[in-house]
C-alpha cells in the first residue's frame, strides 16, 4: 500500500500568479524582439545563392520571381540587387582564374601531351579578357550591347586599365559642367582600346567564332571614341586651349587616325595663341 510522506521542513511561500501588467510587459518584449528580428521586418534579406546554384535544373526566372512574393521590394531594387550579385560573382571568377592560372599552366606542361591544354587555357583566358575589356569600354562609352549578345559575361583582371575617375572628379569640380568627355576619361578609354587591339587580338585567331562576334563591338568602340574625340577637340578649339588640342591630336595619332584629327581640327576653327 502506497504511503504519502510529508516533508517536515516548512514549505516555501508560493509565488503569486503573474499579474496582468507583467504579462503585458512580456508581450511587449516579444513584440520588440519581433521588431528587431530581420526575418519579421518588411525589408528584404540578401538573396540566397541556392536559387542560382542548382546544377540539376536550369534557372527559371518565372519561378524565381514567384518565390519572392513575400519580399517588400520593387522590381528596380531587385534588378539592382541582381546586378550587384552578378558583379560579385564576376569578381570571384576573376580571383579564381588569376589565382589558379599559373598552377594550371604548370600542371598542363608537366603532363604528357599537356601542351595543347596549356594553349587552350591561355586562349580561354585571353577570350575572357577580351570580353571583359569590351564590356568595360562599352560601358564607358555608353554603348548598349545588342539584344542578340550573350547574357553571360565573364571578367578577368590580367592587365588593369588605369583609373582616372578620381582625377577626373577633381578636375571637373573646379569648373563648369561640360557635355564632352574629359581628357582623363578619354585617355582611359584609349588605353583600353589599344590594349584590346594591340595586345589581345594578336594572340587570338581571327577566325575563332567568338572573336568574329567581337569584331563589330571593337569597331563600334573605335567609332564612338573618334566621335568623342571630335567633340572634345572642337570644344578645345572654341575655348582656345592649345595644350588640350595637342593632347587630343596625340590620341588621334595613337589610333592611327591622323586624317580624322586634321579634319576635326579644320572644322573647329583656329586655336588662339
Amino acid at each position: 500500500m502506497s504511503k504519502f510522506y510529508f516533508d517536515s521542513s516548512p514549505s516555501p511561500t508560493p509565488s503569486p500568479p503573474p499579474s496582468h501588467h507583467h504579462l503585458n510587459n512580456n508581450n511587449n518584449e516579444e513584440d520588440s524582439d519581433d521588431d528587431n528580428n530581420p526575418s519579421t521586418l518588411p525589408f528584404p534579406t540578401p538573396l540566397s545563392r541556392d536559387a542560382f546554384s542548382n546544377l540539376e535544373a536550369p534557372f527559371n526566372p518565372t519561378q524565381f520571381l514567384a518565390s519572392l512574393r513575400s519580399r517588400h521590394q520593387t522590381l528596380e531594387d531587385l534588378r539592382a540587387e541582381l546586378r550587384a550579385r552578378s558583379k560579385e560573382l564576376e569578381r570571384e571568377l576573376v580571383e579564381l582564374v588569376n589565382r589558379d592560372y599559373v598552377d594550371f599552366v604548370g600542371l598542363g606542361g608537366s603532363l604528357k601531351g599537356g601542351g595543347g591544354r596549356v594553349v587552350d587555357l591561355r586562349m580561354a583566358k585571353n577570350l575572357l579578357t577580351l570580353s571583359y575589356r569590351l564590356d568595360e569600354l562599352s560601358t564607358l562609352l555608353l554603348i548598349h550591347p545588342p539584344s542578340s549578345s550573350s547574357s553571360t559575361t565573364t571578367t578577368t583582371a590580367v592587365v588593369s586599365i588605369p583609373n582616372f575617375d578620381d582625377q577626373e572628379g577633381e578636375s571637373s569640380s573646379g569648373g563648369g559642367e561640360s557635355s564632352t568627355p574629359s581628357i582623363p576619361r578619354l585617355s582611359r578609354i584609349l588605353l583600353g582600346y589599344l590594349f584590346v587591339t594591340r595586345n589581345l587580338l594578336p594572340k587570338l585567331p581571327l577566325q575563332h567564332p567568338f572573336v568574329k562576334m567581337q569584331i563589330p563591338r571593337i569597331e563600334a568602340v573605335r567609332k564612338t571614341l573618334l566621335l568623342d574625340l571630335d567633340s572634345a577637340l572642337k570644344e578645345a578649339r572654341s575655348s582656345k586651349d592649345s595644350d588640350k588640342v595637342l593632347v587630343l591630336l596625340g590620341f588621334y595619332a595613337d589610333l592611327d587616325a591622323e586624317a580624322e584629327g586634321v579634319r576635326a581640327l579644320k572644322e573647329g576653327g583656329k586655336v588662339g595663341k
